[in-house]
């Protein structure tokens, strides 16, 4: 099923992306506060969506894998668990909470006029350009602290990957269904075209489930930001880019029917350039639209100064831990937790302990603003 065709796959992506972009906005399901709001608020309202969201994509990848639709399994873009995973999801968990958004809600704030979000936006950037300065130390960390030789938890027992799939749709389904009765599932809100976050999360599962059968993989962003910035660096300074070997490296490589899909970070047309790059860009023109259609576009102004270099340092350990990592909470908790990939387990405990890092950070720096 999978699109090979380029300007397809990007049409599909743009699709996807704007569809996506549509959804969190309507919803406001920042993956950031679903973690802050259990360490700051006490708050499991947005956990238990994302726990909805995690059980039905993880049901939807077994049944697509089974049923031949998935070319990819496991997917190209993910790799073995490492230590750099851990320490990139504890830097990116700081990012996430510093500046008040991940890598989608924060282009999904920005195209509604979130100058704060604009400025963390900014901020990914430029983390990802440090990463690349650094990427040789990085990469000969990753490699030397692997921490299994494989990349999903049952890859040698598939017998028993469905039957805990199976026990596990069965114990959820019972534990949401008890959670309906007690009406845990809705939030008050009081916005015109408000979508409550347990809808959205099908919505995200089913778009999440369709990217990897069409595109190869679930959906992913993060490799599009290094891009994004490889294109500035590549037009102020190209003779320095010339010499980053993370700019001249594929870190997506795959042979399918005889050829070979690859693409990278790097300043040209390949295979992120129809995948990542067109679903970035749906998400803003989704939400930028909907903002507009709901009457809601408004540009906010600029923070505080010190919450203002919380977003843009949020931001740069955001760009910083992903490339650490090599990926995010989208490809990581949205994609490898269902298909029980280790990297994505890792990187979630790396997240967490990051998250609680930050909200301890947040109180301190933007928290004393408000009483000053």
């Amino acid at each position: 099923m999978l699109l090979t065709e380029p300007y397809y796959l990007f049409a599909l992506n743009l699709l996807l992306g704007a569809v996506l972009g549509a959804v969190f906005y309507k919803s406001d399901y920042c993956m950031a506060g679903v973690f802050r709001d259990v360490f700051l608020f006490k708050q499991y309202s947005l956990l238990r969506s994302l726990l909805l969201l995690l059980v039905i994509s993880m049901a939807l990848f077994y049944v697509a894998r089974t049923a031949g639709l998935v070319t990819f399994y496991p997917p190209p873009t993910y790799t073995y668990p490492s230590l750099a995973t851990l320490f990139g999801g504890v830097v990116f968990g700081m990012g996430m909470v510093l500046s008040g958004g991940c890598v989608v809600s924060t282009l999904y704030k920005m195209a509604a006029g979130n100058l704060t979000s604009l400025v963390a936006f900014a901020g990914i950037i430029a983390g990802s350009l440090m990463y690349a300065e650094s990427h040789p130390f990085w990469e000969s960390f990753r490699q030397r602290t692997v921490i299994a030789t494989r990349m999903s938890l049952f890859e040698k027992t598939p017998d028993v990957e469905m039957v805990v799939v199976t026990a596990m749709t069965i114990g959820f389904l019972v534990l949401f269904v008890k959670w309906m009765r007690q009406d845990k599932w809705r939030i008050d809100a009081f916005a015109e075209g408000y979508l409550q976050p347990w809808k959205a999360a099908i919505i995200i599962a089913i778009v999440n489930v369709l990217a990897y059968i069409f595109s190869g993989w679930p959906i992913g962003i993060t490799t599009a930001y290094a891009k994004l910035g490889a294109y500035i660096e590549n037009i102020f300074i190209p003779s320095r880019l010339a010499t980053l070997a993370y700019f001249n490296q594929d870190s997506v490589v795959v042979p399918l029917s005889g050829s070979i899909i690859s693409g990278g970070a790097g300043p040209r047309v390949d295979v992120i350039s129809f995948t990542e790059l067109p679903l970035g860009i749906g998400i803003v023109a989704g939400a930028f639209f909907t903002s507009v259609l709901l009457r809601e576009f408004k540009i906010y102004g600029l923070p505080p100064r010190r919450q203002l270099m919380a977003a843009l340092v949020g931001g740069m350990l955001i760009g910083l831990g992903t490339r650490i990592a090599k990926g995010c909470n989208i490809k990581f908790i949205l994609g490898a937790l269902p298909l029980f990939a280790l990297q994505g387990i890792v990187f979630l405990f790396g997240m967490v302990a990051g998250t609680y890092v930050g909200v301890l950070l947040l109180k301190r720096i933007v928290f004393e603003i408000k009483g000053e």
